[in-house]
């Protein structure tokens, strides 16, 4: 996926291209469908940030308000099709992938306790230790049953 640069102008040029597509082709929306679809995805600076990281954007406008800022002016005015989202699969393989509770948890697992190296490392180390201890405890009983 080719990355989408956002500077001064952008927006221009997105708004010709969106009401070219509203005049003339109706029914193919791609255009805005794709800004739609950027817009539903992009709710928050930290949302900006992600995307910059993946590069799917190159944010060239200064800071990632501007950016934020630029799909929730874009898409404002849009009309949107009711007959045919171009990005609807997309979107329903996000919802279950998203509401999938095993993903939720790899996450949130993720986010809380492998967010740095450290605390990764620390975790194996204690998962580790504590196999070790169960071998140790296992095999200190077979021993005893064997002794008797």
């Amino acid at each position: 996926m080719q990355p989408l640069y956002l500077d001064d102008w952008t927006e221009h040029f997105f708004r010709n291209l969106m009401v070219f597509e509203q005049c003339h082709h109706i029914h193919d929306s791609y255009i805005i469908d794709y800004i739609a679809f950027l817009g539903d995805l992009i709710k928050t600076p930290n949302d900006v940030e992600i995307l910059v990281r993946y590069g799917v954007l190159k944010n060239l406008l200064g800071n990632t308000e501007d950016a934020l800022n630029f799909f929730n002016t874009l898409g404002k005015h849009a009309k949107l099709p009711t007959s045919r989202y171009y990005y609807s699969d997309v979107c329903m393989k996000l919802d279950k992938f998203y509401n999938d509770g095993w993903n939720r948890s790899i996450a949130m697992l993720k986010q809380k306790y492998f967010a740095h190296p450290r605390a990764a490392a620390a975790i194996i180390y204690a998962v580790v230790i504590l196999i070790l201890s169960i071998v140790n405890s296992a095999t200190g009983v077979i021993s005893n049953i064997n002794g008797c």
